[in-house]
């Protein structure tokens, strides 16, 4: 098991806090239609997207400057038809990162070829697979320690 209170000890360490507000994920939730994970909720509360482990991630909001997790989720689902218990984090070049809100694998790192198979998960190419959003965040966080 992760725990939360030492990944946000290191990220504030390095970082500061970029919190979003319970509003917020309201609103998040009522665009998407989804209940957001807890674990999920609880890190939003210190990160709210950006540049983590070398990957640009959405904005952790229903609107803003930069792509939101609800504008890139809603332009998804148009486009190829995920299902609503699909929430896009980010994507990165040739690749999407989703957090599955309904189940486990928690977040699906796969090509972008495979993105019409995430409802399935019946992929041409296996994808990273992480059982909850604090383990994926523990892994972006090891990631940038690691990288020079």
């Amino acid at each position: 098991m992760v725990d939360i209170d030492e990944l946000k000890g290191n990220y504030l360490s390095k970082y500061g806090a970029e919190p979003c507000s319970e509003a917020e994920f309201k609103r998040i939730e009522s665009a998407l239609s989804v209940k957001l994970p807890d674990d999920f909720k609880r890190i939003s509360m210190f990160y709210s997207g950006g540049l983590l482990g070398g990957i640009s991630h959405h904005e952790i909001a229903s609107k803003g400057e930069a792509a939101t997790i609800v504008e890139e989720t809603l332009r998804i689902r148009a486009a190829i038809g995920i299902d609503r218990r699909f929430v896009v984090l980010a994507e990165p070049s040739g690749s999407v990162i989703v957090l599955n809100v309904s189940g486990k694998p928690s977040v699906v790192w796969c090509d972008a070829v495979d993105a019409r198979n995430i409802n399935s998960f019946d992929f041409s190419a296996q994808p990273d697979v992480w059982d909850s959003y604090a383990a994926f965040f523990s892994y972006l966080l090891e990631k940038e320690e690691s990288e020079p």
